[in-house]
C-alpha cells in the first residue's frame, strides 16, 4: 500500500530515510520566488540560499503557464518562514529540497546547530494562506506537494526516487491531471524538460 501524505507510514518512512541519509531540517524566510519551482531563502546568517523544489518541475517562466505557476508559489511562500530538508545540490549550485510551511511532523523542531532561520511560528497561529483554495481544499503545508495538487507542476519522476514523499506526490500529480486543474486545463501541455530542449 502506498503511503499517503500525512499518514503514519509516510511519516515513519520519511524519518527513517532522512535519518539514514544524515539529513536534518533547517529553516529560513523566503525573500524571492524566481519561478514555479525555485525559491530564495534567507538563512540565520543572512545568506540568500537558492533552493530548487525537489521532485517537481514547473513550466519555465517564458513558457505557457510559467507565470501562473510562479504566482501560485509566490502566494504560498513569499515572506514566510519555511522548513526545508536538503536532499541534493543541482548543476546550478541550488540546494534541492523538500519544503514545508510548517515544521516536519517527525521533527520536534529545527536542530539548533543547523537552524538557518528565525523562530517557529507561535502555536495555534495559522497563516491565512494555509486555507487558500487549491483544488477546493486547504493547503497541506507541503509546498512541493501543493504545487502538484494545484496542477501547477509536473511530478519529476526521473529525479524523485525516495519512496517517501515521491510515491504520494506521484499520486497527487495524477489526481490533479484527472480533475483538469491548473496546467491540465490545456490539452497536452508541454512538459518543461521538452520545452527546454526545444528552446536551447
Amino acid at each position: 500500500m502506498l503511503a499517503r501524505p500525512g499518514s503514519l507510514l509516510g511519516l515513519l518512512l520519511a524519518l527513517a530515510l532522512w535519518t539514514l541519509a544524515g539529513l536534518e531540517p533547517w529553516q529560513g524566510r523566503v525573500v524571492s520566488v524566481p519561478d514555479g519551482d525555485t525559491i530564495v531563502v534567507r538563512d540565520e546568517h543572512g545568506n540568500d540560499v537558492r533552493v530548487r523544489l525537489y521532485g517537481i518541475d514547473a513550466p519555465e517562466l517564458h513558457q505557457r503557464g510559467g507565470e501562473q505557476a510562479r504566482d501560485r508559489l509566490l502566494r504560498m511562500v513569499m515572506a514566510r518562514e519555511v522548513y526545508l530538508v536538503t536532499i541534493d545540490r543541482d548543476g546550478y549550485g541550488r540546494e534541492v529540497a523538500h519544503v514545508r510551511t510548517r515544521p516536519f511532523p517527525w521533527a520536534k523542531g529545527v536542530p539548533h546547530g543547523d537552524a538557518r532561520g528565525a523562530t517557529t511560528p507561535a502555536a495555534g497561529r495559522q497563516d491565512p494562506r494555509d486555507t487558500a483554495a487549491t483544488t477546493g481544499g486547504a493547503l497541506s503545508a507541503d509546498v512541493n506537494g501543493d504545487m502538484l495538487r494545484a496542477g501547477q507542476a509536473w511530478f519529476y519522476g526521473e529525479y524523485c526516487r525516495l519512496p517517501y514523499p515521491c510515491l504520494s506526490w506521484y499520486l497527487t500529480a495524477g489526481e490533479a491531471r484527472e480533475t483538469n486543474i491548473g496546467l491540465w486545463k490545456t490539452r497536452n501541455p508541454t512538459p518543461p524538460w521538452e520545452w527546454r530542449r526545444k528552446n536551447r
